[in-house]
């Protein structure tokens, strides 16, 4: 059988609901998918270049390894050589016999046939 509360215990129990801040949600380290926002979009072949870093570029290296075209280098935020062999690897399986872009500079069909998944914010619609 419950035990009857008295005036006392309710009124401790207001005071704490008072001073005890509401919880907030503890985010995520995955980012939400959305069917508009499941993948990166293409930042632009400019945006492949040496100093660059950038969690994007860790998304990439990580969906590249997921399809077997990393080696043993560590790919990690920054833009490095091992992400570009990394990604001239992937682009001459979309294109055998090296028709077509091959650098490992990363291009927009090919970005889009990697699916990277997102990692920067959605941009509010105005």
């Amino acid at each position: 059988m419950p035990e009857s509360t008295t005036p006392a215990d309710e009124t401790t129990a207001a005071r704490k609901s008072k001073d005890t801040p509401p919880s907030e949600p503890v985010p995520t380290t995955e980012p939400e998918l959305t069917a508009s926002g499941a993948t990166e979009p293409y930042p632009g072949a400019e945006f492949f270049h040496g100093g660059r870093h950038s969690p994007i570029i860790t998304a990439m290296a990580r969906r590249l390894e997921q399809e077997g075209h990393g080696d043993s280098r560590p790919m990690g935020p920054d833009w490095t050589n091992a992400h570009r062999d990394a990604f001239a690897r992937y682009q001459h399986t979309l294109r055998p016999k090296g028709a077509g872009d091959v650098s490992g500079i990363p291009d927009e069909t090919a970005w889009d046939r990697l699916r990277v998944p997102r990692v920067t914010p959605l941009r509010e619609e105005s």
